[in-house]
């Protein structure tokens, strides 16, 4: 088969052959035909045949790769003369035949089928090469594809294999300037010169305008120091069409460790780099998608957590400073469309007192301005650069200045709404040094001002829930009666949450008699009903208490009748807490009884602290209930605390250890007024506010 027949044919197959390669580079060796010595061996081979020392016996080098033939036999067993790697030896060619290897590589894994291909150079330009044979081993991967190839390659000169894809070339570095000895037909069909064109040239020719000169400069430094380099470049086709080469060119050595020729195998893997380039551009593609969703999720979260309004519109332009814009501010309209409230930042602290004197100018933006032409509904979101018209179209003169000073470039407004209405905006400037916003900028800022005006909107129900459960809750408690001799103070906290209001109260107020009574109960359930049945409960221990100047067990088993025959079904605890007046020594007896209630502290002026116990059941349980009542005294200057469970359950400790610290803070409070006892006890147990309602009732018997 001539050349002409030969070039035919290989492209005949090269549909064929690049499922076959997967584009893999092979692993490469000369062999030199005379005594069949491994010259060299590219880093695939070394791979398979690690550790041996070139030059060396083909078939040492074979024995350390475990080469195997399809049928499982040795190829360096002298019974199997016919092995292809013999043959190449003798400098016959290899069409193609199947081997396996014993171990992994870059290219295979330990036992995969080889494709093996010999090339002797017999016909090559200079004499150091026709004594060489050129040998590949090239990973196979479906049956079908090697009995394809096979098939095909049984019909073909070798080097018509060799063409459908690697390039192989020789260079000698011992010529002037290491030019190309000799390339195989592959080498033509992709680049596009022709054989005759490139012999005796330096392979530079292949560069381009656009050809990394840094990995030039590598294979270069690579070539002078004899070592084996592997670069990929941006080559050009003989037409100046542009493709990405994966280059690996290794030295050929002498038996005296002299450099003698380079070996470069040649990859078109352009398809390669085109698909990692599309998916390093949807990766990044993605990452930009998650950064923005987590940057949305921190705003409103942020956001979210401010359960003051006024403290959240603050807030909001400070969230997206410098993240998303050089700088920000919010408008927010009243109930009658006008603008109320407006907050800038900036991510430059040193331009923190522009943006304070800017937001005081807006007060009243300019009709014409785009912020309030979105503010009325008559924009949507709006993506502009910044001009001077826009400039203009604020309320005066320096707050036209401030804009240029704080840094215009390109401006996002958007909306904020709060049940399908508009709210207030939220402006955003990219600034000069920013590049200016995208479209998906302002896809990500009108998400982000849809979900800041929700929350904007939540957080002034909240408010105007929660004052609305303080006004309802405080309503319903008066503010104890003055007893001579006596110290009252009295402290409500409602729930952290706005709308629950609960069922917690406090009494004190004083008997015909002369005697003061105090009070302290909470109603099961945190709503209306439960609210409504406090009040129930407070006025009917008053009324109870009152008359007859009741002693504490007589209460609340009257209590515990009214509750059943009125068919009231309210559960309920209580503490109620007799006072009389101050005996010849100065003391004042107590006596109390408990309805299923934490005890009250009593500490007196020595520092002793001890808890007031009852065994009482809760309220509402019916009218047989037997009610014990007892009694202490307390010494001139002892405080007596009552308290609901707010102030001591958490979740994460136990009451044990809550009602030993409540008895630890007010030893260390007692000397102060109770007033001050009552502030700096809530600050003390509930640092970070309770989730339930807090009451609590603090009595000073003075001396």
């Amino acid at each position: 088969m001539d050349g002409t027949n030969a070039a035919f044919a290989g492209d005949a197959v090269a549909e064929r052959l690049p499922q076959v390669l997967h584009g893999q580079p092979g692993a490469v060796l000369l062999v030199q035909v005379s005594d069949g010595t491994v010259l060299f061996a590219n880093p695939l081979a070394e791979q398979l045949a690690p550790g041996m020392r070139l030059p060396c016996p083909a078939d040492d080098w074979s024995r350390r790769a475990g080469l195997e033939t399809s049928a499982g036999d040795d190829i360096t067993d002298p019974a199997n003369d016919a092995s292809p790697l013999s043959r190449i030896a003798r400098g016959e060619p290899v069409h193609g035949e199947r081997v396996t290897a014993a171990r992994s590589s870059d290219m295979s894994r330990e036992r995969e089928a080889l494709w093996v291909i010999g090339l002797p150079l017999s016909d090559a330009p200079v004499d150091q090469l026709s004594g060489l044979a050129l040998v590949a081993l090239l990973p196979l991967r479906e049956e079908q594809m090697v009995a394809d190839a096979k098939e095909s390659a049984e019909r073909l000169h070798s080097r018509a294999v060799l063409a459908s894809d690697l390039s192989f070339t020789i260079s000698d570095p011992n010529r002037p300037d290491n030019p190309l000895v000799w390339v195989n037909p592959a080498f033509e069909k992709v680049t596009g010169y022709a054989r005759d064109d490139v012999l005796g040239e330096n392979c530079r020719f292949l560069q381009g305008p656009d050809t990394d000169r840094a990995a030039v400069r590598r294979l270069r430094t690579a070539l002078q120091t004899g070592e084996t380099v592997t670069e990929l470049l941006l080559n050009y086709r003989k037409d100046g069409t542009a493709f990405w080469n994966e280059v690996v060119i290794s030295p050929v050595l002498n038996a005296e460790g002299e450099v003698t020729h380079f070996v470069g195998v040649q990859s078109d893997v352009t398809l390669r780099v085109q698909a990692e380039r599309e998916r390093d551009a949807a990766l990044a593609v993605a990452r930009d998608a998650r950064h923005r969703l987590e940057f949305l999720s921190g705003v409103t979260d942020q956001l979210s957590e401010v359960l003051d309004p006024d403290a959240a519109q603050d807030l909001l332009p400070s969230l997206v400073v410098p993240e998303f814009a050089e700088w920000a501010f919010a408008t927010m309209l009243d109930s009658s469309g006008r603008t109320r409230h407006i907050r800038a930042s900036h991510a430059s602290p040193s331009r923190a007192g522009d943006a304070a004197r800017f937001q005081e100018l807006q007060a009243g933006l300019n009709e014409g301005s785009i912020s309030m032409r979105v503010l009325r509904g008559d924009l949507g979101p709006t993506l502009v650069s910044v001009e001077d018209e826009h400039v203009d179209a604020v309320t005066s003169t320096e707050a036209g200045a401030l804009l240029r000073v704080l840094g215009l470039g390109s401006a996002i407004v958007v909306p904020l709404r709060a049940r399908g209405q508009v709210t207030g905006s939220l402006t955003l400037l990219s600034g000069p040094d920013r590049p200016p916003f995208t479209e998906d900028d302002l896809a990500t800022a009108t998400d982000l001002g849809a979900r800041a005006g929700v929350a904007l909107e939540n957080a002034r129900l909240y408010a105007q829930q929660r004052r609305s459960s303080e006004t309802l809750q405080l309503s319903l408690l008066t503010p104890p009666t003055t007893t001579p001799g006596l110290s009252v103070a009295t402290r409500y906290i409602p729930a952290a949450e706005a709308a629950q209001v609960g069922g917690d109260w406090y009494d004190a107020f004083t008997q015909p008699d002369g005697s003061t009574v105090v009070v302290i109960g909470d109603v099961m359930g945190h709503d209306v009903s439960a609210a409504a049945a406090m009040g129930q409960l407070r006025t009917l221990v008053r009324a109870l208490a009152y008359d007859r100047s009741a002693e504490p067990a007589e209460v609340v088993h009257r209590l515990d009748r009214l509750l059943d025959g009125l068919g009231l079904t309210t559960l309920a605890t209580a503490v109620v807490l007799q006072f009389d007046g101050v005996d010849e020594a100065g003391e004042r007896r107590i006596r109390w009884c408990t309805a299923g209630h934490l005890p009250p502290v009593a500490a007196a002026p020595d520092g002793a602290v001890r808890m007031l116990e009852g065994d009482g059941i809760v309220l509402g349980l019916g009218a047989e209930q037997e009610r014990t009542q007892q009694s202490a005294v307390l010494q001139p200057g002892s405080t007596l605390l009552l308290y609901t469970d707010g102030l001591v359950e958490r979740r994460d400790r136990s009451m044990e250890v809550r009602l030993a610290e409540l008895r630890d803070v007010v030893a260390s409070l007692a000397e102060l007024d109770v007033e001050t006892l009552c502030d700096e006890l809530l600050a003390r147990m509930l640092p970070g506010g309770s989730d339930d309602d807090v009451a609590i009732v603090a009595v000073r018997a003075e001396g």
